[in-house]
């Protein structure tokens, strides 16, 4: 097995054209900058992607929707639930890196330069991936990842009636030290699935503003 093959984490199908070597790189930093979905997908990758015999651990996040992770495929089985640590998030993030293959973190409070030094060497030293988001992702020093997704479009929704069914969005993997990758993706799908998607033919900036929520 080579090199690649060991150092990468699972991700679905749908978003290994995002990742320069097909998935995660273990011992990484992620930058979520679009909270929400990717989130989401990157635990169903970790746990139940084709081959996937990770765990994954959601710190901080009591919101974090369980069934919408077992649609896309998550293992509920291999995922472990921190719903609310306080200021004590540090703590458990440094335990669960012990432990698990993918730490999903929203900081509950601002994190200082020593403890992302800290934090990041952690999760190097135990090949793990920390993927941080909401509000303070964008103060996490050393992430050589950041994903987002820049544009997007719901289905379903007619004017003044419907239910959104689907969204079919553009994900960006800003990567430090490689071009920026792009997808279009359904995320989710109507079944709630994670598939790969044609790009819009109408141009977001031309389509209702309804249909850009992302």
């Amino acid at each position: 097995m080579g090199l690649t093959a060991v150092r990468a984490l699972p991700v679905l199908p749908a978003f290994r054209p995002v990742f320069p070597r097909g998935g995660l790189d273990r011992g990484a930093v992620v930058r979520l900058d679009t909270p929400g979905a990717l989130g989401l997908a990157l635990v169903a990758g970790a746990t139940g992607a084709e081959g996937a015999t990770g765990w994954a651990a959601v710190v901080g996040m009591p919101e974090f929707g369980v069934v919408a992770a077992a649609e896309m495929g998550a293992d509920l089985e291999r995922l472990l639930l921190v719903e609310a640590p306080g200021r004590q998030w540090p703590e458990a993030v440094a335990a669960l890196a012990d432990a698990t293959d993918l730490v999903l973190l929203r900081p509950a409070d601002r994190p200082t330069p020593t403890m992302t030094r800290r934090l990041n060497a952690v999760v190097r030293r135990h090949d793990c991936v920390l993927a941080v988001t909401g509000e303070w992702a964008r103060a996490w020093e050393g992430a050589s990842l950041r994903l987002a997704i820049t544009e997007s479009e719901w289905t379903g929704l007619a004017p003044g009636h419907g239910h959104l069914t689907a969204r079919r969005a553009r994900v960006t993997a800003a990567h430090r030290a490689a071009p920026d990758h792009h997808t279009w993706l359904w995320l989710p799908g109507p079944d709630g699935t994670v598939t790969e998607a044609e790009p819009p033919a109408v141009a977001p900036a031309e389509l209702p503003s309804v249909r850009r929520i992302a």
